[in-house]
This record gives structure tokens, C-alpha cells and sequence, in this order.
């Protein structure tokens, strides 16, 4: 029991991470209704840059999101407008085929810039554990939990109080409606891009606070990112936080029970019995 107690209590936190990296996804495909197959790989490249900004300004792992999250808004902006806007009155093969490309394209990059060797940074301020009778609570990530609980929470009010917030909410609703009360319709989009991106930032940083980074990272955080999403369904910010939770319990659960290897087999049955008894997701309001 207390191993399970344990492990459970590890997955609440990475959870809570997963679910951040999902609402970014969640943002672009609820808006735009393109599936963004490099999302994973916009983690990874926010892990290295990361990596970048802290070795090279002496920079504490926590502190680079300062640097990072504009950078990562300016990077999805730019992608937007450079890849993503030429798609969106094409089919969705090509749409499909442009984001794997994107993907791809990013991976190389990666190779190419930071060769393949793993890359990590030394010890951060949230380094250390956290003893609560017989269960061990790293505090690194119990930070990156309630960091990520955090931008969740603020992107949630982003959407409800602010006008940008409601106009991209009417442009996921209904892009014609929305049109004809004045919203323009492509800064919308250029703006869910960005911030979805921008997001990826925050989660890349708490991520370099307690493990590695290398260029086949990103498939994992991708598909993570899309199992959550279906866990979820589109319209819900607390049900992707939800469900990240859900998603990072059983993959803690499994690695710790049963075996290291069937962390993806117990997440992927889960992505496939929701699609099959509830296509919706579990919050989704449409």
C-alpha cells in the first residue's frame, strides 16, 4: 500500500505537468482544428533552449522561463505565420503532412545543433526531497506541479476575463459567427498558436528540473499530449488538469507495479476505451 500510495503521489505531480503540455495542444487544435503532430517536439526544443539560456547566462533552471516563454511565443508565432497559416483551407492530409514535417524538421535541428548526447543541468533551488512519514516528495517535482496548476489557472482566467481570451473562445465555438462581430479571425489564430506554444516553455523548464533532454524526446510528449486530450475531450482547462492526473497516476502506477516498460501499454489502452465508450472525452462539451 505504501508503494502505491507512493507512486500515486508521483503521478499526481507529473500529471500535473502533462496536463499543462495538453492545454498548449488543446488551444491550437480547439481553435484552429489542426492536429499539431509537432507539439511533443515544441516541449523538447522549449527543454533545450532551456538548457541553452541557463548555461550560457548562469541562469537557475526556474529563472529561464522568463527568457524562454517569449521566446517560444515568437517561435509559434513565427511558425504560424511561415507553415500553419498556408494550411488552413487545405485538406487535412496536407495539413497532417505539414506538422509531421514540422516535427521532423525540429528533431534534425535538434541533432544538428545539441548533437543526440543527453543533456542535463546541475543542481537547481528546487533540488532536494520533502519526508512525510514514510513517503518521499521531490521537491522539484512538487514545483513544477504547482507551477503548472498555476499557468493552468491563469490561462483558464485569460479566457474568461479578457477580451482575446473570449475572442478566441467564440473562434473555437463558431469562426463565422465571430467574423461578422468583429473578431479577426487570423490574429485569433496567430495568438492560440503563440500562447500554446508559449506554454510549452513553462512545462519544458520544470521538466529540465529533474531530468534530461535529447531529440527523440518529443514523440513521448506528443502522443502523451493527444491521449490527454481525447481523456478530456475540448472545452474543459480543469478537465485536461484532470486527466493529466488521471494519465500520469496510471503511468506511475504501472512502471511501479508492474513493469518500466508497460508505462505507455496502460496509457494507450486507456486513449483507446475512452475513444471507443465516450469519443467526447470525459469533460468535453463538444
Amino acid at each position: 500500500m505504501e508503494t502505491v500510495v507512493q507512486n500515486m503521489i508521483n503521478g499526481i505531480m507529473m500529471g500535473c505537468i502533462y496536463g499543462l503540455i495538453a492545454l498548449g495542444l488543446s488551444m491550437i487544435f480547439g481553435v484552429m482544428n489542426i492536429v499539431n503532430f509537432a507539439h511533443g517536439d515544441f516541449v523538447m526544443v522549449s527543454m533545450y533552449f532551456t538548457f541553452w539560456v541557463s548555461s550560457l547566462m548562469s541562469v537557475d533552471t526556474v529563472a529561464t522561463i522568463a527568457f524562454t516563454l517569449p521566446l517560444l511565443f515568437i517561435f509559434g508565432i513565427l511558425t504560424y505565420y511561415l507553415i500553419i497559416h498556408k494550411t488552413l483551407r487545405q485538406k487535412y492530409i496536407t495539413q497532417i503532412a505539414v506538422t509531421v514535417g514540422l516535427m521532423t524538421l525540429l528533431r534534425a535541428l535538434a541533432q544538428l545543433i545539441w548533437k543526440a548526447r543527453p543533456r542535463a543541468l546541475p543542481d537547481s533551488i528546487v533540488r532536494g526531497t520533502i519526508v512525510l512519514g514514510q513517503y518521499t516528495i521531490m521537491l522539484s517535482r512538487l514545483t513544477s506541479a504547482l507551477v503548472s496548476i498555476a499557468a493552468i489557472l491563469l490561462v483558464s482566467l485569460f479566457m474568461a476575463k479578457t477580451w482575446p481570451g473570449r475572442a478566441i473562445r467564440a473562434t473555437s465555438d463558431d469562426l463565422d459567427a465571430a467574423s461578422l462581430m468583429g473578431v479577426n479571425y487570423k490574429w485569433t489564430f496567430a495568438l492560440a498558436f503563440g500562447l500554446g506554444s508559449a506554454l510549452t516553455a513553462i512545462a519544458g523548464a520544470m521538466l529540465m528540473t529533474f531530468q534530461q533532454v535529447d531529440p527523440t524526446m518529443g514523440l513521448r510528449f506528443g502522443l502523451l499530449s493527444f491521449c490527454i486530450l481525447a481523456l478530456a475531450g475540448l472545452g474543459s482547462t480543469v478537465g485536461l488538469l484532470i486527466s493529466g492526473i488521471i494519465v500520469g497516476i496510471a503511468e506511475s502506477l504501472a512502471m511501479g507495479l508492474w513493469d518500466p516498460r508497460a508505462r505507455s501499454l496502460v496509457i494507450y489502452v486507456i486513449f483507446v476505451l475512452v475513444l471507443w465508450l465516450r469519443p467526447r472525452g470525459l469533460f468535453g462539451r463538444k
